[in-house]
């Protein structure tokens, strides 16, 4: 049976959002760092951090086409009970840009997840991710189990049941085919000349909601745009090879249980979070019968959301992590 979580309505769920302003609003003064990780694979990742060095690591990784900045409101927040730090991912400004499409995949973007958190000095950490970011959440738990407290996922389900819902979910294979061949394929407008073509106005609106866009922060469009930019596209390029290098099209496995190597089970707590509006990935897959790939999984979902749900509603998310957190604190 599925564990949802509801989003707490009316004046409950406004007393949460004013008492997590406050909050974000007095952790504006704790000291805030930013800067770069030399990582041992020879990648420089930029990184933002809040809260004290120490505490348990609370891991924040973005998705496409986003960079660490997405998460400052979440930093502020869980700065005061974690030490809270978000990366720049390989392949976007100001972090490293590998040439090749061999350097996307998901065993390397787990691989750096994992060396971000020996440099800052934690060898185990709760994530939280979203789309691409998810995905990298999810490798590094099938590959580093042991080092995975607990994690949120945004967006982007378990790969197996990603995989499977291709198969088995109309609305999924075509939330998919509506993008992800074209951008392997080269096709308009999902290239790098045809992003820039327009100063980069299509994508934007493209790919976020209205809703999204009305709740990115002035100063974090101006980031997200350099990175899009910087170098005639560089970040955009790197951005297509993440769908590049997927293995496509997309295998049918029918459950987790049916590969032996490498486990696919998360055993750790998982909180999923989506927007039943999410034009990339259709909510159906979300209801597939007989996964067994997350025992430990809590369900969090929002009728009218859409893909960057972390974005839409981040006060309710805030909370029901927090209590999250608290619930699976080990």
């Amino acid at each position: 049976m599925k564990t949802r979580i509801f989003r707490i309505k009316s004046i409950v769920g406004c007393i949460i959002s004013c008492v997590l302003l406050l909050s974000v609003a007095a952790s504006a003064f704790a000291v805030r760092e930013e800067g770069f990780l030399e990582l041992d694979n020879g990648n420089r990742l930029h990184y933002i951090s809040k809260g004290k060095k120490g505490a348990p690591l609370v891991l924040f990784i973005h998705g496409a086409p986003e960079r660490a900045e997405v998460w400052e409101e979440y930093l502020s927040y869980f700065g005061h009970y974690y030490y809270s730090v978000a990366y720049t991912s390989r392949g976007y400004f100001p972090s490293s840009i590998p040439q090749g499409v061999e350097e996307y995949t998901t065993d390397k973007l787990a691989e750096d997840a994992v060396a971000v958190a020996a440099k800052l000095g934690y060898d185990s950490f709760t994530l939280v991710g979203h789309d691409w970011g998810a995905s990298t959440v999810w490798q590094v738990a099938i590959r580093f189990p042991e080092k995975v407290e607990r994690m949120v996922t945004m967006a982007t389900p378990h790969p197996i049941v990603y995989t499977r819902g291709y198969h088995e979910s109309e609305a999924h294979a075509a939330a998919l085919d509506g993008y992800i061949p074209l951008i392997r394929n080269g096709l308009v407008p999902w290239t790098v000349e045809g992003v820039l073509s327009d100063n980069v106005a299509f994508f934007k609106e493209y790919v976020y909601s209205e809703r999204s866009l009305n709740r990115v922060p002035w100063a974090l469009g101006i980031d997200l745009e350099e990175t899009w930019r910087f170098n005639d596209g560089e970040s955009l390029e790197a951005l297509f090879n993440h769908y590049r290098a997927l293995n496509w099209p997309l295998a049918y496995i029918p459950n987790c249980s049916v590969i032996p190597d490498p486990n696919y089970v998360i055993k750790q707590p998982v909180l999923m979070v989506y927007g039943e509006k999410d034009r990339f990935v259709s909510s159906e897959v979300y209801d597939l019968p007989n996964n067994d790939c997350t025992p430990n999984i809590q369900y969090l979902s929002y009728p009218k959301g859409g893909h960057f749900i972390q974005h839409e509603y981040k006060w309710s998310i805030m909370a029901q992590m927090k209590a999250f957190f608290e619930e699976t604190q080990q």
